[in-house]
């Protein structure tokens, strides 16, 4: 299947979150999402993909990856390929914004965007961090432990119900 998708036929994103190239396109081989987020930001609580793999290619700013319990800082250009079955999460560090893209093969957790965006329509208001976990799950992503943990910008891991605050104290130093 060959196909070209202008920005401007793009479907709507979610919190610096756009689907660049959506399963449809690829009949399910592939699919890529377009990141860009602000600078000392915890990202997603630790999971794995049971059915895809997941790289990384970081377009500018860093990413802090914690991938299977090593942190590393991705530069521009950097690149990480993640297999399926693997624990891993983000940070952005401080003062550094990310803009990078992910490649899911196969596609099919790309669909959890929109779904997002659209559960946050019909609520009326951000969804809960409970909310978006069992949403989640059903879009190949699964939480590692019974606890949720993100990764902080100083690459440690912490409960996740803490981790935008801490995040928030990376950013100006206190």
């Amino acid at each position: 299947m060959t196909v070209i998708i202008l920005p401007s036929q793009r479907p709507p994103g979610r919190r610096g979150f756009e689907v660049v190239l959506p399963s449809a396109a690829t009949d399910g081989a592939t699919a890529l999402v377009e990141g860009r987020v602000p600078a000392a930001m915890a990202g997603p609580p630790l999971h794995v993909h049971r059915v895809s793999d997941e790289s990384y290619y970081v377009v500018s700013g860093a990413l802090v990856m914690y991938i299977d319990g090593t942190v590393t800082e991705l530069p521009p250009g950097g690149v990480a390929h993640i297999s399926r079955e693997t624990e891993h999460t983000w940070a952005t560090p401080p003062g550094s914004p990310a803009h990078f893209l992910t490649l899911h093969s196969p596609a099919g957790y790309e669909r959890y965007h929109a779904s997002a965006l659209q559960l946050e329509e019909e609520l009326g208001q951000s969804p809960t961090a409970s909310d978006l976990l069992e949403l989640s799950r059903r879009f190949d992503w699964e939480l590692c432990g019974e606890v949720a943990r993100r990764l902080l910008p100083t690459g440690v891991l912490i409960e996740a119900s803490r981790a935008d605050a801490e995040a928030a104290k990376s950013a100006t130093g206190k």
